[in-house]
């Protein structure tokens, strides 16, 4: 589909770049939600890649990409994304988790935030911010 935000090269390009508008990662199944968070983002001063719908397709861009923080539900077209968040997490990327489920006792990775949906944007928004405030750069 024709989703609104940056391409994969202008992702790259504005990632390489200092003092750009931050790169949030979004992994959505939902178009709705896909698109209104993208666009909420970019309103707030956010650049967006994505939405993917699949962990495989924003897996993908991770391999290439790196945005300073990522909003993502767990669950997406292609099954869990426990891969994905890993490897987030370990590249020390703040990363949301934004599900329909509640969180789970254990935490999924270090420095993953869990928000269960819904939730009203200027929450998310506190939590993303937070999250990226917490991270050492």
């Amino acid at each position: 589909g024709c989703w609104r935000g940056v391409s994969r090269d202008q992702a790259v390009n504005a990632s390489k770049q200092t003092g750009r508008r931050p790169l949030i990662l979004v992994a959505e199944d939902e178009a709705i939600i896909a698109i209104e968070l993208a666009d909420s983002l970019t309103r707030a001063g956010f650049d967006v890649v994505g939405p993917f719908a699949t962990c495989a397709e924003a897996e993908e861009w991770v391999k290439t990409g790196k945005p300073n923080a990522a909003i993502l539900d767990n669950l997406l077209k292609d099954g869990p994304c426990h891969a994905l968040i890993t490897d987030l997490s370990r590249r020390g990327v703040p990363t949301i988790i934004f599900s329909g489920q509640d969180a789970p006792s254990e935490p999924v990775a270090p420095g993953a935030t869990w928000v269960t949906k819904p939730v009203p944007f200027p929450m998310l928004l506190d939590a993303l911010r937070h999250a990226m405030r917490a991270q050492p750069s």
